[in-house]
């Protein structure tokens, strides 16, 4: 009894909900090192219908956590808590088959679970304490880049050692089944009330659609970089070991994110928080613009790490100023700020994929214009973040009035 007493306290809920995170992300990481070549020798397909599935298993995900808002019950459906991590699952077993349409099918599912559990689940961690609103939100992020960049490199390493056959990689599936354990035990899949009925947003905060641009812009940059970055180092550096060497850069980019994301919390909390991210996406130029160009595939993960603890880190700003907006309910907010913004990104992805097609198989030019296009999309994000810090600092004024 003692020990399901300690997992109920909301710490430990924290945590759980925190690994909820963190396994269906590295699910959806699992994707990142797969298009090339592994995917598109599994399924005899050439990269733009690999990037319009893979891209659009993330669209879908993403696309479902804005939809949440009016399909699922006003005070929560905690029972996704306990079903998501298993569909997430989904995602490893696309060795079982090497029809395109099976695929996909696997996918959808994947992306059902992934897209439904993330702003239940954030919205869970958001109502756990009644303080530090920006370290609690760190801490909930945190799982999600752990997971997607741990995704990432066990995946880009099972399959340099394993490319093209996917046989196994279903073994990568069972951390999210395990996690479904902590969630009942913790009785997460049945706490309802963490979104109250006459919740509408905040009083005082920037308008909804900026807020929600500041995010967007945040994750199509890093959507674009992490899903363009291990091809490029493939083509760029075809006898260097480029898969895995992506998703190694992939994973020190998100283990920085989450370790820095706590200290940007930290630093942040009742201050204006647009100018902390306007602040880092200027920080992270230079390492940005370093990885494009690097002449070694040695250093991509060292300057993923300076990309990660800057312009990656401050996303769970993003997240709380767009959860403190006003003209819109915290759900829909929640949902537009991940999976509205995420899905932008992968949008992004896919056309990216379209516009690669149309050069030479193999040639890395036009993947690094890809790439170099992050760099624009950073200055905006700096951009949208100090026209944020306006409305936060009329709002501070307001409350110290």
């Amino acid at each position: 009894m003692g020990g399901k007493k300690m997992l109920r306290n909301n710490n430990a809920r924290l945590f759980i909900l925190t690994l909820v995170h963190f396994s269906v992300d590295f699910c959806g990481g699992l994707t990142i090192p797969l298009p090339e070549p592994t995917l598109t020798s599994h399924l005899g397909v050439a990269l733009p219908r690999v990037a319009i599935l893979v891209g659009g298993f993330a669209l879908f995900a993403n696309l479902i956590q804005p939809l949440s808002a009016w399909f699922l019950p006003r005070r929560g459906a905690p029972i996704l808590l306990a079903v998501a991590p298993p569909a997430s699952a989904a995602i490893a077993a696309l060795g079982l088959s090497g029809n395109y349409w099976v695929a996909a099918l696997l996918l959808a599912v994947a992306a059902a679970g992934i897209g439904l559990v993330h702003p239940e689940a954030a919205l869970a961690a958001h109502s756990l304490s009644e303080r530090g609103a920006g370290l609690r939100m760190g801490i909930f992020m945190s799982g999600g880049y752990f997971g997607f960049s741990a995704g990432s490199l066990i995946g880009g390493l099972w399959l340099e050692a394993h490319t093209p056959s996917l046989a196994g990689f279903w073994i990568l599936g069972l951390p999210a089944l395990a996690v479904t354990l902590l969630v009942v035990a913790s009785g997460l899949h049945r706490v309802e009330g963490h979104v109250t009925e006459d919740d509408n947003g905040g009083e005082q905060g920037p308008p909804f659609a900026l807020s929600v641009w500041l995010c967007v812009s945040i994750a199509t940059g890093m959507c674009l970089l992490a899903r363009f970055l291990p091809i490029y180092l493939v083509r760029r550096f075809p006898a260097g070991g480029g898969q895995g060497w992506g998703g190694a850069t992939v994973f020190a980019t998100g283990v920085a994110g989450a370790l820095c994301a706590f200290a940007w919390g930290h630093i942040s909390e009742g201050r204006r928080r647009g100018r902390y991210v306007a602040a880092a996406q200027i920080m992270g130029l230079p390492f940005l613009l370093m990885l494009v160009r690097t002449h070694s595939v040695l250093l991509a993960p060292l300057l993923g790490l300076g990309i990660g603890a800057t312009m990656g880190a401050v996303f769970p700003l993003s997240v709380v100023i767009a959860r403190e907006s006003t003209g819109a309910g915290r759900r829909l907010s929640m949902g537009m700020a991940i999976g509205g913004a995420w899905a932008t990104g992968e949008l992004a992805f896919i056309l990216g994929g379209i516009y690669v097609g149309r050069f030479p198989e193999g040639s890395s030019e036009p993947i690094a214009t890809v790439l170099y296009s992050c760099v624009g999309i950073a200055a905006l994000t700096a951009a949208i973040a100090l026209y944020v810090a306006k409305y936060e600092e009329v709002a501070l004024e307001r409350s110290e009035r």
